[in-house]
C-alpha cells in the first residue's frame, strides 16, 4: 500500500458526477478517501468529521437545531454516497460502515447562552448508530427508545454488545480476543457482552 499512497489519496481522477455525489466538504472528500482505500484493500479506515471552522462541531451545547441541520445535510450527503459507490462498486458486502458518535444530546434544551439559540447536552442513556454492508440487516431499526428519546424501551445494546458485533462482523470471537495488563487478561469486551443476532443477516 505504501507505493500505491500518493495514488489513492489523489481525488483528481474522480470524475465529476462522483465528485458532485459525495460533495466537496472535508468529510465527504474524507469519504471518497476511504472509498479509495478501501478498493485498494486497506482492512481498516477511520473518518472523524471536522470542519473548517470547529474541530467538535457537533458538541452543540448552544445554537443546537441550526448547528446539526447544516452539519447533518453534509453527513447524509457524504455517508450515502460512500454507501452507495461501496455497493455500486461490489465492495458493499465484504465492507461494513460504521456512523456514529460517543453519546447523543439530550431530548429537551439546555439554556441558551448570551443570546445564543438553547442547545442540547450530552446524553449517553439512548443514541443511535447506523451500520451497512458488512453482514448487518438492511433497512430496518434495531430498538427503540422511549417516546421522548430519553432512555432505551427496546433492545438495549450496552457498549460491549456494540464491539461484540462488530468483532463478529470481522469475523472475531471478542471472548478469544485478548490483552494482557497488569498480571491478567482483558478482553475488549470487559466481563460481558453479546453479539447481536437480530442485527446480522
Amino acid at each position: 500500500m505504501q507505493m500505491e499512497a500518493t495514488e489513492a489519496l489523489d481525488l483528481s481522477g474522480e470524475s465529476g458526477a462522483t465528485r458532485e455525489m459525495y460533495g466537496s466538504t472535508k468529510f465527504a472528500n474524507s469519504c471518497l478517501l476511504a472509498r479509495r482505500l478501501a478498493e485498494r484493500g486497506v482492512r481498516f479506515t477511520t473518518v472523524y468529521y471536522t470542519n473548517d471552522k470547529n474541530n467538535q462541531p457537533w458538541d452543540t451545547h448552544k445554537n443546537h437545531n441550526e448547528g446539526h441541520k447544516a452539519l447533518w445535510a453534509d453527513a447524509d450527503k457524504a455517508s450515502a454516497a460512500l454507501i452507495a459507490d461501496l455497493k455500486q462498486r461490489g465492495l458493499l458486502d465484504e465492507t461494513l460502515v460504521i456512523l456514529g458518535g460517543e453519546f447523543g444530546r439530550t431530548p429537551f434544551a439546555e439554556g441558551g447562552k448570551k443570546g445564543a439559540q438553547p442547545g442540547r447536552d450530552h446524553h449517553s442513556t439512548a443514541f443511535s448508530y447506523l451500520l451497512a454492508g458488512g453482514g448487518v440487516k438492511r433497512g430496518f431499526v434495531y430498538g427503540s427508545s422511549d417516546e421522548f428519546g430519553m432512555h432505551v424501551q427496546n433492545n438495549p445494546m450496552h457498549v460491549q454488545d456494540f464491539h461484540a458485533t462488530v468483532l463478529h462482523l470481522l469475523g472475531i470471537d471478542h471472548t478469544q480476543l485478548t490483552y494482557h495488563y497488569a498480571g491478567r487478561d482483558f478482553r475488549l469486551t470487559d466481563v460481558g457482552g453479546r453479539v447481536a443476532s437480530g442485527l446480522l443477516l
